[in-house]
């Protein structure tokens, strides 16, 4: 569920969103949500900022079976060498 956190003087984009997100990784993430405030380096006490709500990190090591449909789909592309139709060929 979103929220919000109101700044104190002297918070930082990367400072909120470690206190939000308990990483400053999510800067991008909290910065598009309130890009309104995005000439500020050093907030003043008091601005009110959007605090979204992340989704869910895929493993990039997960096979394509247990990745959601978005990744999937860039392997339903992919040619199996295993696969005697398989128009793959070995460069080597």
């Amino acid at each position: 569920m979103a929220s919000t956190y109101t700044t104190t003087q002297g918070d930082t984009w990367d400072l909120v969103s470690y206190l939000a997100y308990g990483d400053e990784k999510y800067l991008g993430a909290l910065y598009d949500a309130n890009w309104e405030h995005g000439d500020m380096l050093v907030f003043p006490g008091g601005i009110e900022l959007s605090i979204p709500d992340l989704p869910e990190e895929q493993d990039a090591d997960a096979p394509f079976w247990a990745m959601d449909d978005t990744d999937a789909e860039d392997y339903s592309e992919t040619e199996d060498p295993a696969d005697p139709d398989s128009e793959w060929e070995d460069d080597g």
